[in-house]
């Protein structure tokens, strides 16, 4: 199967394709089901909107792991008219059967056995037979890049098309692109005048080497993060005021779905278990996109 890498403008030109050829003379029913079904072994949550039963379906995976569909919410609503959107939270986040272990730091092996990016797939898949649907596009975002890659490649039959939006694809790769990035602040703010910002370049240029050395596994993975939370602005926002008030226009857009209390509050069980189920810190998924 040749995978279609592409974005958002892709799919959006897609889903207007689709809208222009869609049954026209056909009486469209517009839908919004949410369901919550034992599926591969958990309760998993999934809702599906569309206009048209009649019209292809697409499934969203988040990211995280532990985020949730819900902030997909606002935005897949643009696309609803044309093609029927599954909001799917994958096991352990969102609305979901969440997991549970008495270490969040460090799961024991027996508590997170069934986390599994196999069972992660299957639940997918699970969901795809349960409303019947032959075949569906799938768009995986940041942690559900990698999921979806993976889910294309397991189940080809199964899809129409793949969109890979800002999608993880290497954790290993991942991790060098932030301390890079870390690397080039440093250098700008030590020639910086801001004294707060010569005061962080000392910080980080203090742990960077030795970050760098760390051989693959979950050290590397967490302190890589650390250098992303500390430029949490710098790498995702030109300006931090600009994603603040991006965020709250998405907190105020779902006030609409009549959201149940902290439901799209980010879950951290799930990263920590596949570090130990599923070799998360070290994952590679760079040679899938050969197939």
């Amino acid at each position: 199967m040749k995978i279609n890498i592409t974005n958002l403008r892709t799919l959006l030109t897609l889903a207007l394709l689709v809208l222009s050829l869609a049954g026209r003379g056909a009486q469209a029913q517009a839908f919004d089901r949410d369901y919550r079904e034992s599926i591969n072994g958990t309760k998993l949550h999934f809702r599906v909107r569309g206009a048209n039963e009649k019209n292809p379906y697409l499934l969203i995976l988040h990211g995280g792991p532990g985020f949730s569909a819900h902030m997909f919410y606002p935005w897949g609503k643009s696309i609803e008219p044309a093609v029927n959107v599954v909001y799917l939270d994958q096991r352990g986040s969102g609305e979901s059967e969440r997991l549970h272990f008495k270490n969040m730091a460090a799961p024991a092996p027996e508590e997170v056995k069934d986390y599994t990016v196999a069972n992660l797939l299957r639940d997918i898949e699970g969901v795809r037979a349960f409303l019947q649907i032959k075949r569906w596009y799938v768009l995986g975002h940041s942690w559900g890049g990698m999921l979806g890659l993976e889910y294309v490649t397991t189940y080809p039959a199964s899809v129409l098309g793949y969109l890979h939006v800002d999608g993880l694809l290497s954790q290993p790769l991942a991790q060098d692109a932030m301390l890079d990035f870390a690397d080039r602040r440093v250098q700008q703010d030590e020639q910086s005048a801001d004294k707060s910002l010569q005061e962080r370049a000392k910080r980080l240029k203090a742990y960077l080497p030795a970050t760098r050395k760390l051989p693959a596994g979950p050290e590397r993975l967490f302190a890589s993060m650390q250098f992303a939370f500390a430029l949490f602005s710098e790498m995702y926002y030109a300006d931090a005021k600009v994603g603040n008030a991006y965020n709250a226009q998405i907190t105020q857009a779902l006030k609409a779905y009549n959201l149940p209390a902290n439901a799209s509050a980010p879950a951290y069980e799930p990263a920590a278990a596949l570090v130990v189920s599923d070799h998360y810190a070290t994952r590679d998924d760079t040679p899938l996109l050969a197939l």
